[in-house]
């Protein structure tokens, strides 16, 4: 027996050491944020070479490089802290990414930093480690991995470090197209680890659920959905109120002539399951205007019409469509349009969509004098005292800093200590929530470890 276990070890070992983690794949795994790029680019691009043997997924990114910067890069933001890198330098675990680039002997590089001491003027300073790959293949996929070949900055930690740093051919002033696809990195603290999602509910977050077909960047995907405008992962605006998510979609219209601006989206899992989850929810951040969500079949047949508006300026708004009415019927895809029939290049932000089995409501009360929690910061259980002046029926739940629930109570009419069991949850900012038929009540919690 210890014979087998041996070789089973000796026969594994070279898998658990070249471990990485899937940074992007431009579908349904998206753990980095380009926080910053010189050239352009468009994910979820069609893959340019469907009968590939090393990529044949739908979908990929397209980067053309910028002809006026020499070292022209792509920066990448961890969604956590980035793990112990020493592995990467010694060789024993590597980076990769598919590349499907004009001319064989163009040079990949990876570095690895951290951003907040990187500046465009400080060279070497937060620079960790440059890693190098070459092309060997013209207008074909091919996976490139990255070697170990300098530290500019001496001084860094191998713990810590924030982003990885991707360029195409430095050091040269192109204007090139390239395509890349399935990039593999360090190991990090995904802020997503941990989470059960289920994709035919937990829609799209621009975090950790990517359960929407929605094309970013005016991509040409006709095929699987279509937008007008611009549509990218973006940082938050507001994470102070109903969303406290670390991002979210960031929306730019594009009308035609006659005001037309739309989002066509359809779910990745196929028709809506509103057997029990019947409420479709989303959060939308931007100025006051008219908003029209249309329900389709594969037909595009308009199921069901939806029509609101942002009442404020720049700030969160929750929208919550009751389809109890058509939930039976067959909903595979919907079309949103805001200032419908009127010319704007207005910024948006988008988040959240999801189902629930309860309307998400609007006018949510931010610590509230009505909830007390204590103690504050608590270790291992929580007590709560709700002062509501009804007899209705309420929810509590606790959400933790990504909007998640985590625990979920009902309030019996009058009630109002209640005590919650904390003690297996990570030490952070989490929400209290107390549901009311008319009302959302948050109070902020902290919990230590």
């Amino acid at each position: 027996m210890k014979t087998k276990a041996l070789l089973f070890l000796i026969l594994t070992l070279p898998l658990f050491s070249n471990s990485q983690v899937l940074w992007d794949d431009f579908e349904q795994t998206r753990v980095g944020y380009y926080d910053f790029v010189h050239g352009g680019m468009t994910t979820r691009f069609p893959n340019p070479d469907l009968s590939s043997t090393v990529n044949n997924s739908n979908l990929c990114a397209q980067y053309v490089r910028n002809p006026g910067e020499l070292w022209d890069v792509l920066v990448i933001i961890a969604n956590g802290s980035i793990n112990d890198v020493s592995d990467y330098v010694s060789g024993s675990k590597t980076m990769s990414v598919d590349v499907f680039s004009p001319l064989p002997g163009i040079p990949i590089q990876i570095t690895l930093e951290d951003s907040s001491i990187a500046g465009a003027t400080n060279y070497p300073d937060g620079r960790h480690s440059i890693y190098l790959g070459v092309t060997t293949l013209s207008n074909e996929w091919e996976t490139i991995e990255l070697s170990f070949d300098s530290r500019p900055d001496v001084n860094m930690s191998d713990d810590g470090l924030t982003s990885v740093i991707l360029l195409f051919n430095g050091n040269t002033n192109t204007n090139d197209t390239y395509y890349f696809d399935n990039l593999y990195g360090p190991e990090f603290s995904n802020q997503c680890d941990g989470q059960m999602l289920n994709p035919a509910v937990d829609l799209a977050d621009w975090d950790c659920n990517w359960n929407l077909g929605v094309c970013p960047s005016g991509t040409p995907c006709a095929s699987f959905d279509y937008v007008s405008g611009w549509l990218n992962q973006g940082y938050n605006p507001d994470n102070s109120t109903i969303n406290n998510s670390k991002y979210s979609g960031e929306y730019t219209r594009n009308p035609d002539a006659n005001g037309e601006d739309v989002l066509v989206s359809y779910f990745s899992e196929g028709a809506l399951d509103l057997s029990v989850n019947k409420y479709f929810n989303f959060k939308v951040y931007g100025p006051p205007r008219p908003i029209y969500v249309s329900f389709q079949d594969d037909n595009n047949n308009e199921i069901y019409a939806y029509n609101s508006a942002l009442s404020s300026n720049n700030q969160w708004q929750q929208f919550s469509v009751d389809l109890s009415s058509v939930a039976s019927q067959s909903i595979t895809r919907f079309v949103i349009f805001i200032d419908q029939g009127v010319v704007n290049w207005d910024l948006y932000f988008l988040d959240d969509f999801n189902l629930s089995s309860t309307p998400l409501l609007i006018n949510e009360i931010n610590e509230s004098n009505l909830i007390n929690v204590f103690p504050q910061p608590a270790k291992n259980n929580l007590s709560i005292q709700v002062k509501l002046n009804n007899n209705e029926v309420n929810t509590l739940d606790l959400y933790n800093s990504h909007g998640k629930i985590l625990l979920s109570t009902v309030l019996n009419k009058n009630s109002e200590n209640i005590n919650l069991d904390v003690s297996e949850f990570k030490s952070g900012i989490y929400f209290i929530k107390v549901h009311s038929k008319n009302n959302l009540y948050t109070k902020k919690v902290q919990i230590i470890r």
